[in-house]
């Protein structure tokens, strides 16, 4: 198992940048609840430009709501993306940087989503500041097949 780690480990360093890049892009065009257009179309081009996912769009009725997959392993492991930002204060809760981390945690592991078992799901996370996304996909049936799902969030 230690290779498989220091490979993935390898992996997530060489798209440390890129996740950067997405945090502060993120950052720099807060958008409020269920208006997240740039902020989803920006993490959708993050990782379809690695040539690794495919991408639903506009899941359980939200046009910023999707679900990127990568692999086709039995087990569903997915990484929650939360993308909205606060009104007059940005991205106070970190949301910039959550997006960030799932995306950089993706782009490690789908080289190896096969290897492992794995499929790989990425869920953009619309309105988690004023609204209910992760309730709406959830009870939409968005999560229904998918076994873990988890989440960073910085203090």
């Amino acid at each position: 198992m230690t290779d498989i780690n220091e490979r993935i480990e390898r992996e997530f360093e060489r798209n440390l940048n890129s996740a950067l890049e997405l945090s502060h892009r993120i950052s720099a065009n807060p958008e409020l609840a269920f208006e997240e257009y740039e902020t989803s179309a920006s993490i959708i081009a993050t990782l379809t430009d690695s040539g690794q996912f495919t991408v639903e769009r506009g899941v359980a009725d939200l046009p910023t709501a999707f679900v990127a997959s990568a692999g086709s392993g039995d087990l569903a492991f997915g990484l929650c993306a939360e993308m909205d930002a606060l009104p007059g204060i940005g991205h106070g809760c970190g949301h910039n940087a959550i997006a960030a981390a799932a995306v950089g945690a993706a782009l490690a592991l789908a080289p190896y989503a096969d290897e492992l078992g794995l499929t790989v799901r990425v869920f953009g996370t619309p309105a988690e500041e004023k609204g209910t996304g992760k309730e709406i996909m959830v009870n939409r049936g968005v999560f229904d097949d998918t076994h873990a799902a988890i989440m960073v969030h910085p203090s």
